[in-house]
């Protein structure tokens, strides 16, 4: 599925929208006239495509659009709110306020949902047609495309309906053709999942996992949460001459061939005889540092990372702190838990790294989006946003009993 707007009373304004399956191609199109308020041909468009899908819905259970995250996930979960009544539309929201999905709970109880293929396939619709050799657009996006001007000239609007409808086609034959390699090379269906990590994690349970991964009491996990850390961003104004530049060829996927904590061996509530050199696992210590030292180690103050000199006490992962004691970092472990090692993830990385020495071209991209996707997944959030859809009445309820994230405005 395809939006296309224009710019409207400076705003932008949905006009066209193209639906593509295996047996149709359907464009809706707003009726206008000048005599006709746009924006009431608008919401005719919409109860149209709503009305379509929900008579055909055995064919469109899941529609994708590339970057539903941003406009056009707005654009459907406003409009399909004006069609039916707020409580049958359903929707998953990052914590950058981007859709992930949107479903619609039909009057004859059958489930429609849109999914965002930009979070599977992080690149440009065209670039993702040329990986995979499919037709993508075939002419380019035209700045006059985004005015009411279209609508003076014929021949330019059948022009903006043909880039409409080629945008869906396009989005629908790279999916099916991506869809078969994967369901031929790792049983796995991308309409199940919701972006390139949980594809990555459904790869490596179904194909790569051989061991039962144990689950972390709360008081556990919630301590070893305490030593996760986003990426150092730091940087430092440096001269030099006659240097070298070293690129890390897959980092990440390097890291996970390293032996990973598996099973809790022991719960140290007083570390003061335990030598850091014999500790497998995640451990609450005291950090001290010269002040000339450049920092290495992050730290959590007042809810942002920084990294300091000085001395602190922070919870860190063991073969974090053996990494940073030769650069003059002095540790005292107080408490933490030991665990067991394994090596979790070598025959994952080693199956796509060797796809991805020997891929050429399009074939490269599955095994590039796999070694970099599946590692962050087992880092990801506990806590889980809910969003609710209700009407303007009720949000002084809401707010009394709940912690408000953000507010979005779609209608009454």
């Amino acid at each position: 599925m395809d939006i296309e707007t224009i710019t409207y009373k400076g705003l932008q304004l949905p006009i066209s929208i193209s639906l593509v399956n295996n047996d149709s191609k359907k464009l809706f199109f707003i009726d206008y006239n000048v005599n006709i308020d746009i924006e009431i041909s608008v919401k005719k468009m919409w109860k149209e495509l709503f009305k379509y899908l929900e008579k055909n819905c055995l064919n469109y259970k899941i529609i994708f659009i590339h970057n539903l995250g941003s406009f056009d996930g707005y654009f459907i979960y406003k409009y399909l709110s004006d069609y039916d009544k707020p409580e049958q539309v359903k929707t998953i929201i990052d914590q950058h306020n981007k859709f992930i999905t949107i479903s619609y709970l039909t009057k004859n109880k059958d489930k429609i949902t849109w999914k965002d293929s930009y979070r599977i396939f992080s690149v440009s619709l065209n670039n993702l047609c040329k990986n995979y050799e499919v037709e993508g657009k075939l002419t380019p996006y035209k700045e006059i495309y985004n005015s009411i001007e279209i609508f003076q000239s014929e021949e330019l609007l059948n022009e903006f309906k043909d880039y409409n409808l080629q945008e869906s086609i396009a989005l629908y034959m790279v999916l099916v053709k991506i869809q078969e390699i994967y369901i031929l090379e790792y049983n796995v269906d991308i309409s199940t999942i919701l972006s390139t990590s949980t594809l990555s994690m459904k790869i490596f349970r179904s194909n790569f996992l051989k061991v039962k991964i144990p689950i972390l009491k709360d008081d556990v996990d919630n301590f070893i949460r305490k030593g996760y850390f986003g990426g150092a961003t730091d940087y430092y104004k440096c001269y030099g001459e006659n240097l070298y530049y070293y690129d890390v060829n897959s980092l990440y996927p390097h890291s996970m061939c390293k032996p990973m904590p598996y099973e809790i061996i022991a719960h140290h509530q007083d570390m003061y005889d335990i030598e850091l050199e014999n500790l497998f696992g995640f451990c609450e210590a005291e950090i001290s540092t010269p002040d000339t030292l450049t920092p290495l180690l992050p730290y959590k103050y007042q809810g942002k990372t920084i990294f300091p000199t000085g001395k602190w006490r922070a919870t860190y992962f063991s073969e974090e702190l053996k990494a940073v004691t030769s650069y003059g970092y002095k540790v005292t472990l107080i408490r933490g838990y030991e665990f067991s090692k394994i090596e979790l993830f070598n025959s994952y990385i080693e199956h796509f790294y060797h796809n991805k020495q020997f891929a050429i071209g399009s074939e490269r991209l599955i095994p590039k989006l796999q070694l970099n996707n599946l590692y962050g997944i087992f880092g990801r959030r506990k806590d889980l946003i809910e969003t609710v859809n209700i009407y303007r009445k009720d949000i002084p309820k809401y707010i009394t009993n709940n912690v408000i994230k953000n507010i979005i405005t779609i209608s009454d």
